[in-house]
C-alpha cells in the first residue's frame, strides 16, 4: 500500500467513525509518514490516534521518540520526522527477544523447566546462561520477566511452588546499645578499596547452626567478596578454639605455598563469641577485621549466600546429620549457579580465573573445600 492509499483509506474511516482500537501493534513506517505529514498540518494527537486505531499515549511517544532539531529562520525547532521515529524503534528493538507464542520457544522453555526442577536454577540464571553461551537463537529465547508471566499464567510444565527460594529482605530498625563488644579490629580501619569488590582475596566468615543444642556441630561459612564462591567448614562446636582451629586447618591447605597464601588478604567477622579467638590467625598476608556491632549489611555476601544453604539445610535439622554428601552438593549448587552480577559466570568460574592469574592451576594442586 502506497503512502498516498494510505492516507485515503484512514481518511475515509476517520470520517465514517468505523475505526476500532488496536492492541499490541507497533507503529509501521507508512503510519509514521502519516502522523508526520498530519502533524505538519495541524491535527490534533487526538485526530491522529482515532485515525490510526491507537491510543494518544502511543502518539505522545512517537512523537517524542522521533522529533528532531531543525533550524528554522534561524531559530531551533523540533521537528517530528518519520525517518527518524522508524530509526529509534528499530534501535530500540534491536536483539530484542521472542515474546510471542510458546509454541516457537518450546525448546527454550523446556530447557529451563529442567533447570528449574533438577538444578534448582532461577528464571535469571537460566536466560542469562543462554544467552552468554548462545545456546538458543534469540528469537527462540524470552526475557525473565515473560517466564514469570507465562508461570502465573499457568503456561509451563511447573509452578511456583517449583522455584528455589526468594530471599525477602525486611528493613529492621536500627539497634544500639551501650554495651558493644569489640574482639578485634573494626571494619572501619579495612582499606575502603576492599568495598568496590575489585580486587581478589578478601573473605566474609559466619557460623550456621542448626538444632539449639551445644554439642551439635556447626559450620563454619565463607565466601570470597569478588567471586561470590562460598565455602562451608564442618566444626566440632561454636566454641571459639574449636573455630579458630577449624579455620586455621583451612589456611593451612594454601598458606605453605607464598603465591597460594595471596588467596586470603583479609577475613571480616560478626562479633559472635565463636570468633573470640580468631585474631590470633593474623600474619604478614592474612588480615582479619570486625563488622560493627547490630550490622550485617557490612557482610551481606555471606548472609545471602547463608539464605542460600537453608534451601537445603533447614533451621532446626542438626548439622551432625548433615552427610558429607549433601553439604558437597549444596556447595556445588551455590557454586555452580550463574550469577547476573557475574555476567552470567558461576562463581566457580570466576574463583579459577582469579586463582589462575596468582599461580598456574597446572603445576599446583590445592584443595579449599569447593
Amino acid at each position: 500500500m502506497t503512502k498516498h492509499n494510505l492516507t485515503e483509506v484512514i481518511t475515509i474511516d476517520y470520517i465514517n467513525h468505523n475505526t476500532t482500537l488496536r492492541t499490541n501493534k507497533h507503529l509501521n513506517l507508512e503510519e509514521r509518514f502519516y502522523v508526520e505529514k498530519r502533524i505538519a498540518a495541524g491535527d490534533s494527537v487526538t485526530a491522529i490516534a482515532t485515525v490510526l486505531g491507537c491510543s494518544r499515549t502511543t502518539i505522545y511517544t512517537e512523537l517524542k521518540c522521533g522529533s528532531v532539531v531543525q533550524i528554522r529562520q534561524g531559530k531551533a525547532r523540533l521537528v517530528y520526522l518519520a525517518d527518524s521515529g522508524q530509526l529509534t524503534y528499530e534501535q530500540q528493538h534491536l536483539g530484542s527477544l521472542n515474546t510471542m507464542k510458546l509454541g516457537f520457544i518450546e525448546f527454550f522453555i523446556l530447557w529451563v523447566e529442567e533447570k528449574v526442577c533438577k538444578e534448582h536454577w532461577f528464571f535469571d540464571a537460566g536466560v542469562g546462561y543462554a544467552k552468554r553461551q548462545c545456546l538458543f537463537a534469540r528469537n527462540e529465547m524470552v526475557f525473565t520477566k515473560t517466564l514469570y508471566n507465562y508461570l502465573h499464567q499457568g503456561l509451563l510444565g511447573i509452578k511456583a511452588i517449583d522455584l528455589p527460594l526468594v530471599t525477602r529482605r525486611s528493613l529492621r530498625k536500627s539497634v544500639s546499645s551501650k554495651y558493644k563488644r569489640e574482639l578485634g579490629k573494626s571494619i572501619e580501619l579495612r582499606d575502603a578499596t576492599i568495598e568496590t569488590r575489585e580486587e581478589f582475596g578478601h573473605w566474609e566468615i559466619d557460623t550456621v547452626r542448626g538444632a539449639k543444642d551445644k554439642t551439635d556441630d556447626v559450620l563454619i561459612s565463607l565466601i570470597e567478596r569478588k567471586s561470590r564462591l562460598y565455602i562451608a567448614l564442618r566444626c566440632p562446636s561454636a566454641r571459639s578454639h574449636d573455630v579458630k582451629e577449624t579455620l586455621e586447618t583451612w589456611l593451612s591447605t594454601f598458606r605453605n605455598n607464598v603465591e597460594l597464601g595471596l588467596l586470603c588478604k583479609t577475613i571480616t567477622a560478626d562479633n559472635g563469641l565463636e570468633f573470640a579467638d580468631i585474631s590470633d590467625l593474623e600474619d604478614e598476608i592474612s588480615s582479619i577485621y570486625f563488622a560493627r556491632p547490630y550490622s550485617a549489611w557490612e557482610r551481606g555476601s555471606n548472609e545471602r549466600h547463608n539464605g542460600l544453604l537453608r534451601y537445603f539445610i533447614p533451621k532446626g535439622k542438626p548439622i551432625e546429620s548433615i552427610s558429607e554428601h549433601t553439604l558437597r552438593r549444596t556447595l556445588h549448587w551455590c557454586n555452580n549457579l550463574p550469577r547476573k552480577i557475574l555476567h552470567y559466570k558461576t562463581p566457580q568460574e570466576v574463583f579459577l580465573e582469579e586463582v589462575n592469574k596468582i599461580v598456574d592451576l597446572n603445576t599446583v594442586q590445592f584443595h579449599i573445600a569447593i
